[in-house]
């Protein structure tokens, strides 16, 4: 098949080239008519100055004898109409003279020649008429059409239109086809353009920005194709960096878990209750860190099987707390539960409700000193789509529409979360503290379980905060 560009090559110059010949042939055909038509009208008028020299002729010779003289001197001295075709019939319409000879002297003209062809009656003036009924003593014809009619300037005049309308196409094609180039190469180029870029991005290599020269569509594909690469680079980035971090986070249970089996092995230690515990220990970070990955990854592929149905929400907040409260008590933080008057019941499933709260209030407590505070509380609002409030915040990606929702908020007053953290606090293995470990600080992946489990339930999730002060999370889910 073709390339695009020869084929916008070819189609321009032929819309071209058509164009042009079309304009040219109408062009020509108006000329050829116009002068056609104006040279009748002056083969009219020499007819009429023909007819009184020759009226004259008429008197003076008393007849037609000897024309033939006369009229040559006449017309070899008449321009620019000299050479064309001029006949004389006397009064019956029979041939007097033909200056190409072609009808003879003495034949009848043929019929309707006389009125088809610019022609002049041959009149005696009255003083010479005298008695005579008829003073038109014959009739002088002067032929416009026929190639034997034509006279030499016509014939040429002819020539130059019909060479002016090959030369001027020949021409127009040249142009066309040199415009066509131009332009097809202009709007393939940018084409050709995304083509390598797309192959080289099917390799795997980085693919720099694509220049943005045009305005149009070609320019929309081209930032298109610019974000769409922008994308994939980061999707491969963390995708790369996820690796990374479940290499990271499952290096080190399994570097305790090799030594302790090796030095199990070697009879350094013995299976004490408390090697055993340390292992178990070990194993169960593992374990819960897997079943993490496992949820994330349900979550996303859309395959998580959930059971919405209508809950108390001031009921599922203290049951959050209660399970807290051990934890609580031993770090020496005041857990509460303000109390909310009658809600409406909030739609959610249960499983997945207690373990966001649950997440929630172990990450408050995890980051709130002893003898800080954590409060939950719940309320009832009217959801408008946007974040409840314009301080630096980071929020789910999706937001549900205006509705009535359920927001459980868990406050504390922790350290805090920097500005510049915010925005990635929902990313997987984020922690805003690099000073602690995962034994202090968690997988990093509680927060982004909390945002895709509020989604897959049709709510939105947001977090405000300031540096010393403490942290609020704030999670909507719509009323039953």
């Amino acid at each position: 098949m073709a390339s695009l560009r020869s084929r916008l090559t070819l189609t321009h110059t032929l819309v071209a080239l058509l164009t042009v010949v079309l304009v040219v042939l109408l062009a020509s055909g108006l000329i050829v008519r116009a002068y056609r038509e104006f040279s009748q009208q002056q083969a009219v008028l020499f007819s009429q100055r023909l007819a009184v020299a020759l009226g004259q002729f008429y008197i003076t010779n008393r007849g037609w004898d000897n024309i033939e003289q006369s009229l040559e001197q006449r017309l070899d001295a008449q321009s620019p109409l000299a050479g064309r075709r001029v006949i004389v019939v006397d009064r019956r319409e029979r041939i007097v003279y033909d200056s190409v000879e072609v009808l003879q002297i003495g034949e009848s003209l043929p019929p309707t020649f006389l009125r088809q062809q610019p022609s002049a009656p041959i009149q005696m003036p009255p003083r010479f008429a005298g008695r005579a009924r008829e003073r038109i003593v014959g009739h002088v014809i002067v032929p416009t059409t026929g190639p034997n009619n034509q006279s030499e300037p016509e014939r040429a005049f002819l020539r130059s239109i019909i060479w002016i309308v090959v030369v001027g196409s020949g021409l127009a094609g040249g142009v066309a086809l040199v415009v066509a180039l131009f332009v097809s190469g202009q709007l393939t180029r940018p084409l050709r353009l995304l083509t390598q870029a797309a192959q080289r991005l099917a390799t795997g290599e980085r693919q720099q920005p694509l220049p943005i020269n045009d305005r149009g569509e070609l320019g929309d594909l081209a930032r298109a194709f610019n974000t769409m690469t922008a994308e994939l680079t980061r999707q491969e980035d963390l995708r790369r960096q996820l690796v990374a971090d479940i290499a990271h986070e499952l290096r080190t249970p399994l570097s305790v878990l090799r030594l302790q089996v090796e030095s199990l092995a070697d009879g350094v230690e013995q299976p004490t209750p408390q090697v055993l515990a340390s292992l178990g220990h070990e194993v169960g970070l593992l374990s819960h860190l897997v079943d993490d990955l496992r949820l994330l990854s349900l979550v996303d592929a859309g395959r998580l099987s959930l059971s919405i149905e209508a809950l108390d929400a001031q009921a599922a907040l203290e049951r959050a707390a209660a399970v807290a409260a051990p934890r609580a008590r031993q770090a020496g933080i005041d857990l509460r539960v303000e109390p909310q008057g009658v809600l409406p019941p909030v739609r959610a499933d249960a499983q997945r409700l207690a373990q966001i709260l649950g997440n929630l209030v172990e990450n408050a407590l995890r980051y709130t000193a002893q003898g800080g505070a954590v409060t939950l509380r719940t309320r009832a609002a009217t959801n408008d789509g946007l974040p409840s409030t314009p301080q630096p915040s980071a929020t789910s990606s999706s937001f549900i529409p205006r509705s009535s929702v359920i927001i459980f908020e868990v406050s504390d007053t922790g350290v805090g979360i920097a500005s510049a953290d915010l925005p990635h606090i929902f990313d997987r293995f984020y922690r805003a503290d690099r000073t602690r470990t995962r034994e202090t600080g968690g997988s990093g992946l509680g927060l982004a379980i909390v945002q895709r489990l509020v989604e897959a339930q049709g709510g939105h999730v947001s977090v405000e905060s300031t540096p010393g002060q403490g942290t609020t999370f704030r999670v909507m889910l719509p009323v039953a």
